[in-house]
């Protein structure tokens, strides 16, 4: 019987044992071997369709600056504004013309994005909530006018100056007279023209953009963000060759109405429409570049951003990363990734601060790094972002914009201009100029919150906000006495918090499992441990009072027998 508890002691060490090794080498193996099985990009799959249209549509949210003296600033006062949001948007996603490559390492696919109001979410706010924001279709016309006046003048006096040097005879003459009437009439009789073609402006903006008193604008959420504000409406001679050149420039903001009327709004463009065709790697040959970018429209590159000075033009035109709607497996000691958004033009790397969690399911944080906007120009090797596109703005001596700002000019073919925001985190050359900022990071910072064996994301938000350069621009009345400012327009909220369904289902498919791999690995290590430490003890105990019996009879039996002799006396 004492035997069988070594045995027993013996069985709980080799059960405590192959518990250890279940938890170091069988149970890791196998979860790693389904993780991957179950996040590659394989037709048929379960993940597959959810990847093809998202199984809960993405929270939209738009937060508008609402200007609440208008006709102040229109003299040269301190903007007010008043954030009025958020209006809440199911943003539906669904992929297109999904193709896969031979070898299946790589699917091709366009995705196709709907928006549809929650009026629920966005209670007591409507979409028919009068608002006064700034007129960006006016103000990015009269400024693109003012910018290429510019060009034209300077583009002239370049051309007469060549073209004299160029003949030895006209060149000697031509340091006599540059201080008589010939040249400078001539330049002078071009600059004339090009304000003059500026003056008419005044004469027809009201039949333009319908009698404007401010450079701001009266309007709806519904109208504003996406069924458009109508201008150059039955407009006739000068008005309307100069909305003919407006229609020419393609901007994807306007757009062009059967009656020959523009509408402009700021995200019809995306509603019902897909922003280009992606190559992104499926993660059969290599797990850990799942869900990352191979090309956007058949190109590893863009062409918008272009350096100013020596160098190339890559840092900033650079695709890589994925689109935000997953990351590959096995995040855990990953310090950085890398988005790439088509939205505003470029990649954006985000960074791993701490530890997280979302409805009871662990998580990693990340948040944008810091040169996504405060580290730009050539000290930090991309200047290519500095694209000098906005004529008598606020920038620094290099032409770059102050941190904080990023000129999406090129991006938007519109003088537009990025912040997070309230501008947070920007400097005071711009956020100092507005009345009504409240910055707070919990709100405002770029964050997504992963979870770190499939790459899932389980809650986040790109917030960017919007904004443009109001100044003064040369003969326009309208303009005359603004003060140069970097204005907010709106800002949006674009993310995901997974829904009850989908964290029960990561729940059930791997949080359940691995607590129960945990469980039997646990209980085999603890079960077997206790046997281990326990029979031996059992053992050594049940020894000592055999020991004990075998002297202690002898003696026993002695007296017995002695007792047991009768006396004879």
């Amino acid at each position: 019987m004492v035997q069988w508890t070594l045995v027993w002691a013996g069985i709980g060490l080799l059960t405590a044992v192959c518990g250890a090794l279940l938890g170091l080498v069988v149970f890791p193996g196998a979860v790693h071997d389904k993780i991957i099985e179950n996040t590659e990009l394989r037709q048929g799959t379960p993940q597959f369709k959810r990847w093809e249209a998202l199984p809960q549509p993405l929270d939209f949210k738009v937060y508008i600056f609402n200007v609440t003296n208008p006709y102040e600033v229109q003299m040269g006062r301190r903007p007010r504004v008043v954030e009025i949001g958020p209006y809440v948007y199911f943003q539906y996603r669904q992929k297109d013309n999904i193709r896969f490559s031979r070898d299946r390492s790589k699917v091709h696919f366009s995705q196709q994005q709907m928006y549809v109001f929650d009026a629920e979410s966005s209670y007591p706010l409507t979409e028919h909530d009068q608002l006064t924001v700034l007129n960006m279709h006016m103000n990015s016309i009269l400024q693109i006018i003012d910018t290429q006046a510019k060009e034209t003048i300077t583009n002239f006096r370049s051309d007469v100056n060549n073209t004299l040097e160029k003949i030895p005879v006209v060149r000697v003459i031509k340091r006599i007279i540059e201080r008589t009437t010939p040249i400078q009439s001539i330049l002078q009789i071009a600059e004339d023209e090009t304000y003059d073609s500026l003056r008419l402006i005044n004469v027809e903006l009201n039949r333009i953009f319908g009698r404007p008193d401010t450079m701001f604008l009266r309007t709806t959420p519904k109208e504003f963000l996406f069924d458009g504000v109508p201008f150059c409406v039955n407009v006739i001679g000068i008005a309307k060759a100069i909305c003919k050149e407006i229609e020419k420039r393609n901007t994807k903001t306007i757009r062009v109405m059967p009656d020959g009327s523009m509408k402009f709004s700021f995200f019809n463009h995306k509603n019902m429409t897909d922003d280009g065709v992606y190559t992104v790697n499926t993660g059969i040959k290599d797990p850990l570049q799942t869900h990352m970018i191979d090309s956007w429209n058949g190109r590893s590159t863009l062409d918008r951003w272009s350096n100013r000075s020596q160098g190339s033009s890559a840092t900033c035109n650079k695709i890589q990363g994925t689109d935000g709607s997953g990351y590959p497996p096995f995040r855990a000691g990953v310090q950085k990734m890398t988005i790439f958004s088509s939205d505003i033009c470029r990649t954006v790397d985000i960074k791993y601060v701490e530890p997280s969690s979302y409805e009871g399911i662990p998580s990693l944080r990340y948040i944008t790094d810091t040169n996504f906007l405060n580290e730009i120009g050539p000290e930090y090797g991309n200047d290519c972002y500095c694209v000098n596109r906005i004529p008598k703005a606020l920038v620094k001596s290099n032409g770059c914009l102050f941190k904080g700002a990023l000129d999406l000019s090129t991006c938007f073919d519109a003088p537009v201009v990025l912040t997070l925001p309230h501008m947070m985190g920007a400097d005071e050359q711009y956020s100092s100029l507005i009345e009504g900022f409240h910055p707070d990071p919990e709100k405002h910072q770029i964050f997504v919150d992963v979870e770190p064996l499939t790459g899932t994301p389980l809650n986040g938000g790109k917030r960017v906000q919007f904004n443009m350069f109001l100044r003064r621009i040369d003969s326009i009345r309208l303009t005359d006495r603004l003060q140069t400012t970097l204005f907010p327009v709106l800002w949006i909220e674009e993310g995901i918090s997974l829904n009850e369904d989908m964290v029960k289902l990561i729940d059930d498919s791997l949080m359940k499992i691995l607590t129960l791999l945990d469980i039997i690995q646990w209980s085999m290590i603890g079960a077997g441990l206790l046997l281990a430490i326990v029979m031996p003890i059992v053992y050594f105990a049940k020894r000592k009072p055999r020991s004990t019996s075998g002297t202690v009879t002898p003696s026993m039996t002695t007296t017995t027998s002695a007792a047991s002799i009768p006396d004879n006396k």
